[in-house]
């Protein structure tokens, strides 16, 4: 078994690209920016908002402006997965889907489900961390042998949605459709993310994501995030920054927001828990090292601490110019990615102490939380990382809820005995959706840190508030 931060298992390639990368770094005058970061990150294959960030497309996730567009442990049966964290059996809240009969993806032995991803396109993600996380928990979560759902096992469908919400769109459509999925995952891209789900609202296909935008979300009645929404959690950083950064200065604070209208709610719980703020929007198209002047002078702080929600890319570019070196802090889920903190560690430290919120503890913490996670790895025989973590802990999710369902399972049965429901998973954060899709109230905390080649790892699991 090979788990741990970067430093422990990075592969031959990336540990190749990051010496390359360390090497050849330039300082440049004024915010000291260093050239070759948005390359190397692309060439270990990160340029991506991944698993919640989002750049361009519209705000509806149709067809058009997304060519830019930004991105799993209980046996079967077992009581955690049967009643998870409290709520009633199935059919919880009554809203006429159940006994409706859809029994797509459903047979005697199996259940099917739909997952997709940006793994090429504009910011292709690790291949083999999907192909690898996707089945993970599914075949090993069970004491290393495949997990059972009312005797059914579950196989997995995977579609590449090409970073566009259009393809997105599609390729749900054909795993729904052709492919014969029972429920769809969508497990990276905002914006994707918002198509896919759309379209499976249309067709009363069940839908389980990590929490991004809530525009256009909030009334899909087939929709239920998997963790907090930008919008949830930008106030809570909010009170972050304030309280454990200890910046109560709205002066000495910035926002760095990619200017897209799926960021729009992040940018307005933001400034009205901190009024006062300044905001910056820069275009999708632009490099982050753009942003390097507003946020310093020379080599001096215009602002102590930095809320940034863009691509990774644009991040590490910005981090790089920014020769003040401020305190960087946001939320989503790519940015929490050892991916991204070893690349701004070998870009001179300039991501060092930067705290992002996550869905999970850090990849490096992920045995003290779930040592199934770790005998799961064993059994398979993989290289794991944090997306393959991440995978884990959202097809756990989805377990407990397909058990909830009863041995009856329809697509009516499913998601009335999840909304109103609670779920508790031990990876991602306690659920309640009584009060709609949102169902998430905590977060956990990651803090780069740079010693051994950059990774993450847990300042704070699962705190609902600071």
């Amino acid at each position: 078994m090979r788990l741990g931060p970067p430093r422990r298992s990075l592969s031959k390639r990336s540990r190749t690209v990051l010496a390359l990368l360390a090497g050849a770094l330039l300082v440049l005058p004024a915010c000291g920016q260093f050239e070759g970061v948005h390359d190397d990150f692309v060439a270990q294959g990160g340029e991506n908002e991944g698993l919640g960030g989002s750049e361009g497309g519209s705000a509806d996730g149709g067809a058009t402006g997304g060519d830019g567009t930004e991105s799993s442990g209980d046996g079967g049966g077992s009581d955690d997965a049967s009643g998870g964290g409290g709520g009633g059996g199935g059919g919880g809240n009554d809203n006429g889907n159940a006994g409706n009969g859809d029994t797509t993806g459903v047979t005697a032995d199996t259940i099917t489900i739909g997952i997709h991803a940006p793994l090429t396109g504009a910011a292709p993600l690790k291949q083999e961390s999907f192909a690898t996380g996707k089945d993970l928990y599914w075949q090993y979560g069970n004491g290393g042998k495949p997990v059972q759902i009312h005797g059914r096992t579950v196989e997995t469908v995977f579609a590449d949605d090409q970073y566009r919400p259009s393809t997105a769109r599609q390729v749900c459509q054909t795993m729904a459709e052709e492919q014969q999925a029972f429920a769809l995952i969508g497990a990276g891209g905002t914006d994707q993310i918002q198509a896919c789900a759309q379209y499976a609202a249309s067709e009363d296909v069940p839908y389980l994501s990590t929490g991004v935008t809530e525009t256009g979300m909030g009334s899909l009645d087939t929709y239920f995030a998997a963790s907090m929404t930008y919008r949830q959690q930008a106030p809570m950083l909010a009170a972050y920054i304030k309280n454990e950064l200890g910046v109560t200065d709205a002066s000495k604070v910035a926002a760095v927001v990619t200017n897209t209208p799926n960021f729009d709610d992040a940018v307005e719980g933001f400034t009205g828990a901190f009024d006062g703020v300044d905001v910056f929007r820069p275009d999708k198209n632009e490099r982050g090292s753009s942003a390097a002047g507003n946020l310093c002078t020379g080599t001096v702080k215009n602002y102590d601490v930095v809320f940034v929600l863009t691509s990774p890319t644009f991040y590490l570019e910005m981090a790089a110019a920014s020769g003040c070196r401020p305190q960087f802090a946001g939320v989503g889920v790519s940015m929490g990615l050892d991916q991204v903190a070893s690349t701004g560690c070998s870009a001179a430290s300039s991501t060092e102490g930067a705290r992002f919120f996550n869905p999970t503890p850090a990849f490096a913490d992920a045995g003290e939380y779930d040592p199934d996670f770790l005998a799961a790895v064993d059994a398979a025989g993989i290289e794991a990382d944090d997306v393959t973590w991440m995978m884990w802990g959202q097809s756990k999710v989805l377990h407990q809820m397909l058990e909830r369902a009863g041995e009856g399972l329809d697509r009516g049965a499913f998601m009335d005995a999840v909304a109103g429901q609670k779920f508790s998973t031990g990876v991602f954060p306690d659920l309640n959706y009584a009060n709609g899709p949102f169902g998430a109230t905590q977060v956990s905390v990651l803090r780069n840190v740079c010693s051994g080649g950059g990774h993450y790892e847990t300042d704070f699991a699962f705190v609902s508030g600071f």
